[in-house]
């Protein structure tokens, strides 16, 4: 070997062991975006060296023509190596599909296939015969060199393209580190095209093999080590190593430039592996959210230790001083014991909105019975809307022949605490009246039923209740009544006048013995009885109550009509008057008409239904239309009201 090729010759050998050592390097990176091509790129440059530093020390031509020819491995792979590995740190890899890399093949292996056959040998490449004497054997190129040289050149300023316009693209703060790798690139394309044309101190041996290595190192060691970019300080300071959440700082391709313990946990990759990795290939269940730069609800995942988690994605921008976005950090934060909390309660709701559906069907009636020559109607409207279980309670039932029963309660408390005591109350009143029993004595009976119910509570259980009997007459309706500590009803005389009927006796379940009356009462035609529970005369605006006075006047003017018309009213002006309540109480209302004459009773038999098309004049429109009329939320109407057809209630 000439003297003057030893520091060429040492300097390829430089070379390729530097090729041989980042290529490992980058092979223990090669799940990071771009390690594989980036290996191939290292194992072409170093092939294209070694095989280029034994052709400068080979010994005959012979040798001199086989790793001349042998060089041409690393030549020809390297350009689309490089274009490989531009396309997919540039964020373009998913565009490189099995078909693409197999095209960029194509024209490598017809230069490596003319070279191997004789024939087509020295289309390439080839030696000359004989040389002068001292003179050192230069291969001539053929056309298909120049043509390969043309391909080769176009993949490589593409991709070298690609990764100077991401750099500057990114920020203006990167112009720099783009700077450096345009000079990396260059300095070996300068060196290879001198070395092709012939220019003058370029044209004996080419260098370029030895400015592709430093163009390796810069890429390597800029990418992988200092990653060409700034945004791991920016990361630092909002990320906590020690912060229970999964963090993830990107850079403006979505690739893993920092972590923490937690994230390293999460998917099962040590925080120097995480370096380089596409953060879809770590986490793909995030690419909504990276998508849309926003936070995702209800993102999944199998974790390291093969646990599916929850998590939900906070997605923001890492700027730079000049507010350009260069990264992204995300957070990834386990919420799988509070998923499943929801989850839980969500079936817990749902078994309650069914608990609460039974207790409705077996506490409140669905419709009123028909009464023969009596107008009857009523609206039971809870306070909670969530249940639409009240401590309030109504029901009108035949208790013999020719003989009804009706009843108004109230029992202590709200929801489904007081439905127990509800049911206790309605159903024994119900047996006992059965029985042909007085009120009074039904509603003794069930004030001892009431202290005997033991529901595991310490809190106080008693109920009010109105119990009467009716039965109709020839001239209207005899009626016997009993106040277990309830307000007492009015009645509304055909005349106008209104009166308090009964006498008040004591609450239901506190006294062993209590005392209790029957007021018996005879309504004739015109007459009304409205029975009513406390929620109405106590609703209050400010300081005032509704009082029996406005009950009383509202009832005088409202009295003359249907049984339908009196329980409107009253829960209309009740519910708008209290409308600014901060608890609301139950409403109940129930009113028994006498009609004046056989055409009240209302046209086809239907008594006081009120339900003329598209008026919605029944109880529950009244009820629900005062509702949406002064804004009050949560009024629950639940109309019970009497006719021939017995229609149905609605519970809402």
């Amino acid at each position: 070997m000439d003297r003057e090729l030893v520091p060429l010759a040492a300097a390829l050998a430089v070379g390729a062991a530097l090729y041989v050592g980042i290529a490992a390097f980058v092979w223990r990176h090669r799940r990071a975006v771009g390690g594989r091509s980036l290996t191939v790129v290292l194992l072409s440059a170093g092939v294209w060296t070694l095989g280029y530093l034994v052709e400068l020390n080979a010994g005959d031509r012979a040798a001199m023509e086989l790793w001349g020819d042998l060089k041409y491995v690393g030549i020809v792979l390297l350009p689309p190596s490089v274009l490989s590995f531009a396309l997919a740190y540039s964020g373009r890899r998913r565009r490189m599909g099995r078909l693409r890399v197999a095209l960029l093949l194509v024209e490598p292996l017809l230069v490596l296939a003319a070279l191997a056959v004789p024939a087509t040998h020295d289309l390439v490449r080839s030696l000359p015969t004989v040389a002068e004497p001292g003179e050192r054997l230069l291969a001539d190129v053929g056309p298909l060199f120049w043509a390969h040289l043309v391909y080769s050149y176009s993949m490589l300023v593409v991709g070298f393209g690609l990764l100077v316009v991401g750099l500057l693209k990114v920020s203006r703060r990167y112009r720099r580190q783009a700077l450096i790798l345009i000079g990396s690139v260059l300095l070996p394309f300068a060196l290879n095209a001198g070395f092709n044309l012939g220019l003058p101190g370029l044209a004996v041996v080419d260098l370029a093999p030895v400015g592709f290595s430093i163009t390796a190192f810069v890429l390597v060691w800029g990418f992988f080590r200092f990653r060409l970019f700034d945004l791991l300080p920016v990361g630092r300071r909002q990320v906590v190593d020690r912060l229970p959440d999964a963090v993830l700082v990107l850079d403006a391709h979505d690739r893993v430039v920092d972590s923490n313990p937690a994230a390293s946990l999460l998917v099962g990759v040590d925080g120097t592996d995480l370096v380089g990795l596409d953060v879809l290939d770590v986490v793909p269940a995030i690419e909504p959210a990276l998508r849309h730069l926003t936070v995702l609800a209800g993102c999944r995942m199998e974790a390291a230790n093969g646990v599916t988690v929850d998590l939900e994605v906070s997605v923001s921008s890492l700027p730079d001083e000049s507010s350009t976005p260069t990264g992204r950090l995300v957070v990834l934060r386990d919420v799988t014991v509070q998923r499943d909390i929801e989850r839980r309660l969500r079936e817990l709701l749902d078994e309650r909105t069914r608990t609460i559906a039974t207790l409705q069907r077996g506490l409140y009636p669905t419709q009123i019975p028909d009464v023969p020559g009596i107008d009857i109607a009523a609206v039971l409207s809870p306070a909670e809307v969530e249940t639409n279980v009240g401590g309030d309670f109504v029901d009108v039932r035949a208790s013999g022949a020719g003989r009804w029963t009706l009843m108004v309660g109230d029992v202590v408390g709200k929801g489904a605490g007081a439905a127990t005591l509800t049911a206790v109350a309605r159903h024994t009143t119900l047996a006992l009246s059965a029985l042909g029993w007085e009120p009074s004595r039904v509603l003794a009976d069930v004030s001892r039923a009431i202290a005997l119910e033991d529901d595991g509570t310490d809190g106080p259980r008693f109920c009010t209740m109105v119990l009467a009997s009716i039965e109709p007459v020839a001239d209207g309706a005899a009626v016997v009544l009993s106040l277990g500590g309830h307000p007492r009803p009015l009645l509304r005389r055909a005349n106008g006048d209104v009166t308090e009927v009964g006498v008040p006796g004591h609450l239901l379940g506190v006294l062993a013995d209590p005392e209790l009356y029957d007021s018996p009462l005879r309504l004739g035609p015109g007459d009304a009885l409205v029975m009513f529970s406390d929620g109405v005369t106590e609703a209050r605006r400010d300081d005032e109550d509704f009082g029996d006075s406005r009950l009383a006047a509202l009832v005088a003017q409202v009295g003359g009509g249907t049984a339908d018309d009196i329980v409107t009213a009253v829960v209309r002006e009740v519910r708008e008057f209290g409308a600014q309540m901060a608890i609301p109480d139950d409403v109940a209302v129930l009113a028994v008409v006498v009609p004046s004459s056989k055409l009240e009773l209302g046209a086809g038999g239907r008594v006081g239904a009120g339900a003329l098309a598209g008026d919605r004049r029944g109880a529950d429109g009244a009820c629900q239309r005062h509702a949406d009329h002064v804004g009050v939320r949560g009024v629950q109407c639940n109309p019970l009201v009497g006719a021939a057809e017995q229609p149905k209630v609605e519970q809402r």
